[in-house]
């Protein structure tokens, strides 16, 4: 079965060695800012860190070996050095099914972890991160972004305009409902920053584990 693997990790010397030992291909990268859940680093500014996002298609078999040496090789038992998680996937192309040489797709399911993923106006992803925060998640990773078009869209007579941010936070599942409420009452579509939210049940999550418990 295939399941979508997202690194947040900052070595890729080390992660090329992975890919290499697993053979792991169709890998797409991007780059945004991670925030930290000390409150002295936040007092300090110096909260934002830069972080490259690797998306990769694995099969099931390999999962927890792979997960195995991300833990290890890239120390994320230690809070601040990175972040890993799977997705069960439903569909792909028949192209990554063929070259997988898989047929069956997972059926998402529900964990102990969740992925938020907000979409919102360019300069409300602190405010994203503050709501959370205020609900019990410590961390996050924002992305920028843009949506398709360059005059904005207008959506059920809101105005999208074409600079976005999307901020990661991933909570455990049973205070997903308070975080994504919060986000969606100072953040969601009826508010400056326009936001729209969506989540997804994470299969395996590694790393800052202290970060979002």
């Amino acid at each position: 079965m295939i399941k979508l693997l997202v690194i947040i990790y900052n070595n890729e010397k080390i992660l090329k060695l992975l890919f290499q030992k697993y053979n792991l291909g169709y890998k797409v990268m991007s780059k945004g800012d991670g925030t930290a859940s000390s409150n002295i680093l936040e007092y300090l500014g110096l909260n934002k860190v830069k972080r490259q996002i690797y998306y990769l298609l694995i099969d099931e078999s390999l999962e927890e070996s792979i997960l195995k040496d991300l833990k290890n090789w890239c120390k994320l038992e230690n809070n601040g050095k990175g972040i890993a998680f799977t997705i069960s996937l439903s569909s792909s192309s028949k192209f990554i099914k063929d070259n997988l040489g898989k047929e069956k797709l997972n059926m998402p399911r529900k964990g102990d972890y969740e992925l938020i993923i907000t979409i919102v106006s360019d300069g409300y992803s602190d405010l994203v991160m503050k709501s959370a925060h205020s609900k019990g998640c410590m961390g996050g990773t924002v992305i920028k972004g843009r949506s398709v078009g360059s005059h904005g869209t207008i959506f059920m007579d809101f105005s999208l305009e074409p600079e976005k941010e999307m901020v990661l936070n991933i909570v455990k599942s049973d205070i997903k409902k308070d975080v994504m409420e919060k986000i969606t009452e100072e953040c969601g579509i009826k508010t400056n920053a326009r936001g729209v939210l969506i989540s997804i049940p994470l299969d395996n999550v590694i790393g800052l584990q202290d970060s979002i418990n």
